[in-house]
This record gives C-alpha cells, structure tokens and sequence, in this order.
C-alpha cells in the first residue's frame, strides 16, 4: 500500500529467502511498515522490518478468520491465495490503525500549503526521524529550500 491506502501490488512470494523478499518489496520504494496478521510476532518477519528500518506491526491477538472476511469485503478481486489474503488483511489492520496519523500529516501539510510534502513528513515520522509532525514538515521545507 502506499502512504494514502492505495494497494499497489498484491503477489505472493513462496519458498523464498529473506534477501529476496527483501530485494522485492524495495522494487516499490522504502517500506515503512511491515504488517502481519498473526500474534507472536513472527521472528522472520521482525527479521525483515530491521533489515528494512521500519516499523512492524501486528495485532494484539491474532486475526480470525470472520475479522479478515470483513476487512477484505472490497478486495475480493485482488485476491488470488490465502497467503495473499492474509498479507492484505495485515495491511488493511495495520493501515487502519495508522489512518489518524496520516490524517494529520494531511493536515499539518495543508496548514502550510505544502501538500507535495506529504509522502516525504510520512516517511520522516515513521522512520522515527522526528516525533512531531509539525516539525519534520517545517524541516523537510527548510531542506528543500
């Protein structure tokens, strides 16, 4: 998904190393947060997120089948397996729960009339290169000054 919801590629990828799914997922750009839909953290996806300098997010208790269903009501067409299912119901939950800060970067960067920063406040804020929104927006207009 990018910074704003939208699903860019939904694949599958089996039998296949980390360094490759690393290697994949960096085709698309930084990724910002990995999600999974399962509760322990899996080691190999904690593995991946550290590689990737990213945040990880999983639910407190592991998603159920019902939960999934729902979350993927308008996405049925994209799916092709279960793996696929489950990699887009992690994705929704995890884009779910951050709806709100990106709202407010929405936010702060229309306030200052920059909305062309948006993606760049977001990676900032989730790399964890600055807490407050406001300022990673006013440091990112001061760099590209």
């Amino acid at each position: 998904m990018d910074t704003k919801g939208n699903i860019l590629n939904l694949s599958s990828l089996k039998n296949t190393t980390r360094a490759e799914i690393i290697k994949h997922i960096l085709k698309f750009g930084d990724a910002l947060i990995i999600a999974t839909d399962v509760n322990p953290l899996p080691k190999g996806i904690e593995k991946i997120a550290s590689s990737l300098g990213c945040k990880v997010f999983y639910p407190r208790v592991s998603m159920n089948y019902k939960e999934k269903a729902k979350l993927l009501d308008d996405f049925k067409q994209l799916v092709k397996d279960s793996h696929q299912k489950d990699a887009l119901a992690a994705a929704l939950r995890a884009f779910r729960n951050y709806h709100s800060t990106f709202l407010k970067v929405e936010e702060v960067v229309k306030k200052l009339g920059r909305e062309e920063i948006f993606e760049d406040v977001v990676k900032m804020v989730f790399k964890k290169k600055s807490e407050n929104i406001a300022d990673a927006a006013k440091e990112i207009i001061r760099k590209k000054r």
